[in-house]
């Protein structure tokens, strides 16, 4: 082996295992430090992170639509519908250019009556040699409106594709049955602050999804920082399912992982109920952070109960109380916010009703 690179990783050894001791004891530490914690809930899972930090971003994709949550409620004003239909319409403006690849391509359908508020761009895929001429696809935008909150909610359906060609009175009969399936999802969308033991998907600690059948596709990916001015303390976490048959694609999203199990010395913990590996590593600008990454051992295609779960972060002991600074590493911090990561109680309801 190369002098240089066998010495580059001793240190990288040495780097991570520096601080790792601290880890067994982390859930102790908190409790008898008395951390302020506070419990969120996201997806079918819930986590106790300390009450400095929040929820960044939070992006849910299911079977028929698309939400980026911390983005998506508005409060009412008298020109949101108005200033809605302008944005939906300046975002598809570019495809309908004469110079673009999309030339052709138009709004097909609004309807400002119903809720949620829907507009359909027709995008017109029969320019140059592309694969997707063999298709008709379709863009769905929708506003939803939350009557008992006076709030709006930003939603992107799923693109609608259908095979070409197609008669046009079947053609509108498809893209009308797949426009009212997004709808009535997005309308299963619920004001319903946490904790609850209701079925389905925490979008927030405040909105709730449950579609009253089991997702063939669920993945989302949240992200929470800390509150502290000038901090880069960060939790990110990504959940998403495997169908039978996606076997090579879900491999070539853990490969990373097992990259790390080569070189790095990692601690068993175990998260949402699956047993994963976590390492830790300091952050060489920074002595009192942690940087971490955990990954799970096992994962199965066509198991709801044991999607691919990746976690990331970063935690500086610099974002707790003066106090406590000395007393709690930034290792037992990251083990007692995984540790805290559960299903949510009710959340696999679906699972166990729709899995056979």
């Amino acid at each position: 082996m190369n002098g240089k690179l066998s010495a580059a990783l001793i240190l990288s050894f040495a780097v991570v295992l520096q601080g790792c001791g601290h880890i067994v004891k982390g859930k102790d530490s908190m409790l008898n430090n008395k951390v302020s914690t506070q419990k969120q809930c996201f997806g079918r899972y819930e986590v106790e992170l300390p009450d400095y930090m929040y929820m960044y971003s939070g992006n849910y994709n299911f079977d028929n639509f698309y939400l980026e949550m911390v983005t998506a409620i508005r409060s009412d004003n008298p020109t949101l519908e108005k200033d809605w239909e302008q944005y939906i319409k300046d975002t598809v403006a570019p495809d309908m250019r004469k110079d673009s690849i999309g030339y052709g391509s138009k709004i097909s359908h609004q309807d400002m009556n119903s809720n949620p508020r829907v507009i359909v761009e027709y995008l017109n895929t029969t320019n140059g040699n592309s694969s997707l001429a063999r298709l008709y696809m379709f863009r769905t935008f929708y506003l939803r409106k939350v009557t008992d909150r006076n709030e709006w909610m930003l939603l992107n359906g799923n693109t609608i594709e259908l095979p070409r060609p197609m008669p046009e009175d079947q053609l509108r009969q498809q893209v009308q049955r797949k426009l009212d399936a997004q709808m009535d999802d997005i309308n299963k969308i619920t004001y319903k602050p946490y904790p609850h033991y209701a079925p389905g998907f925490c979008l927030d600690n405040e909105y709730h999804y449950y579609p009253g059948r089991l997702e063939k596709n669920e993945s989302y990916s949240l992200v929470w920082h800390s509150k502290r001015k000038g901090s880069n303390t960060f939790l990110s976490v990504d959940v998403e399912t495997y169908l039978k048959g996606e076997e090579a694609e879900m491999e070539s999203r853990v490969s990373k992982g097992k990259l790390l199990q080569l070189f790095f010395p990692s601690t068993t913990i175990e998260v949402g109920g699956m047993k994963g590996e976590l390492y830790t590593s300091r952050d060489k600008s920074n002595p009192s952070a942690r940087e971490f990454q955990w990954i799970p051992s096992h994962v199965e295609t066509g198991n709801h109960m044991k999607p691919l779960i990746k976690i990331a972060g970063r935690f500086d002991t610099r974002d707790l109380p003066p106090e406590l600074r000395d007393k709690i590493s930034g290792e037992e911090l990251a083990i007692w916010v995984l540790e805290s990561i559960k299903m949510r109680k009710g959340a696999d309801e679906d699972i166990q009703m729709f899995r056979n």
